[in-house]
């Protein structure tokens, strides 16, 4: 059970520093907007995908290499079909209304009894579909499968599916655990600020998506390939970490 408990203090680490990304943000606005209860099936479809992903990675790590890869993922059409899926996000999100009482002010806190809130269906499917088509996820992923497994024969399947469960565990724990954090404001926020909210993560979603479609311009992408292949060179020139199979 090392490899797994090392894969949740990985997953940990990951999810503190390196998860702010479309997903992250649109967990965040879910979980104030619609309640814990009503987006934690937000976290559990990004999670669902991440677990897909690191699965095909995992697969076709042995048979393809890092750098056709890393250009398959650059691929400037992939690019733009996942910055299309974000700003859709995006567009939906700052135009999301929020239905209060006649009576009730834009600065009154909010009554949720008047939030029209989605089925738990189409919230999962909005984390799937957000964080599946996002290139960035899958580089993210592709550096991480990499970094274990390169060069190191004495890895076994069973060993990185168990450090990888270990990952995905942690990170959905620590995505349940934001939800539930975020949903706690909703004692405190009021029509405008949560009007507002909505349009400040349409804007965040909406600026990944043009990012994403700048990086596919000539330079930045020749620049940026180069960077990527060459960082995965250094990842496979170096020594990868020795797990013994007593491990397990």
């Amino acid at each position: 059970m090392t490899l797994f408990l090392l894969g949740i203090l990985g997953g940990i680490a990951l999810s503190l520093f390196f998860s702010f990304g479309p997903a992250f943000f649109s967990q965040i606005q879910a979980s104030i907007h619609y309640g814990f209860r009503n987006a934690v099936p937000f976290a559990f479809g990004v999670s669902s995908s991440d677990v897909v992903i690191v699965a095909v990675l995992l697969l076709i790590s042995r048979n393809i290499p890092m750098e056709d890869m890393i250009l398959m993922l650059n691929n400037r059409w992939i690019i733009y079909v996942g910055a299309a899926v974000v700003a859709s996000f995006g567009l939906y999100t700052m135009f999301l209304k929020t239905r209060h009482a006649a009576e009730s002010s834009e600065n009154d806190k909010i009554s949720f009894h008047n939030v029209q809130i989605p089925s738990r269906l189409n919230v999962y499917l909005r984390g799937v579909t957000l964080n599946f088509f996002n290139p960035v996820i899958w580089l993210y992923w592709a550096t991480l499968v990499t970094i274990l497994i390169c060069g190191e024969s004495e890895i076994s399947i069973g060993q990185r599916y168990l450090f990888f469960g270990g990952v995905l565990a942690a990170t959905l724990s620590m995505d349940v655990l934001k939800c539930k954090l975020a949903s706690l404001l909703q004692r405190i926020i009021t029509y405008r600020f949560l009007r507002i909210f909505n349009k400040c993560v349409g804007t965040i979603l909406i600026g990944f998506a043009v990012f994403m479609v700048v990086s596919t311009t000539p330079c930045f992408e020749k620049n940026s390939n180069q960077k990527s292949i060459e960082m995965m060179q250094e990842i496979m020139n170096s020594k990868p970490p020795t797990f013994h199979r007593n491990a397990e």
